[in-house]
């Protein structure tokens, strides 16, 4: 009996860690930007403004890998032990996100001065993509806040009295 409730215990947080990971506004992000990627992808072997198009997967595909580079730099950062968190770390984690965030101003900037597409699906899409890259650059701006909150509390556990 011991057995099965461990067991129970055992799938009931596994799925209530898999539920969390659905629920992050990051993974939820990621998703949308994945899917747009691969809708312009799609167009490149027919539309006229395919190196437009061209650039604006390259764009989605750095901005994912960047994300899930973020998500393997969290796995690592969620094993360090209260009592070992440095502030070298949360620093680490903070750069890493003004980096993406840089990143995906930079997008938004080239696709609203220098987009002029021919089409209207890569206009579309060029729309789509200004707000996924918005949308990120809002939700980061909400996780540096965490992590500067978090980094004022390593600072003042760490001072000396």
């Amino acid at each position: 009996m011991k057995i099965f409730f461990s067991i129970l215990l055992a799938l009931g947080l596994l799925f209530s860690s898999y539920a969390y990971a659905l629920d992050n506004s990051f993974v939820n992000i990621r998703s949308k930007i994945f899917e747009e990627s691969k809708e312009i992808k799609a167009l490149l072997t027919t539309s006229k403004d395919a190196v437009l198009l061209s650039s604006m997967w390259d764009s989605c595909i750095m901005t994912i890998r960047e994300l899930d580079a973020y998500f393997y730099m969290l796995g690592i950062f969620n094993t360090i032990k209260e009592r070992d968190l440095s502030e070298d770390a949360v620093i680490f984690l903070s750069r890493w996100l003004s980096e993406i965030k840089a990143g995906g101003e930079l997008n938004i900037r080239i696709l609203t001065e220098s987009a002029y597409p021919t089409e209207g699906q890569a206009a579309i899409h060029i729309a789509r993509l200004k707000n996924y890259l918005g949308e990120l650059n809002k939700k980061i701006d909400s996780e540096l806040n965490k992590i500067s909150l978090l980094r004022e509390a390593i600072k003042r556990k760490t001072k000396p009295r």
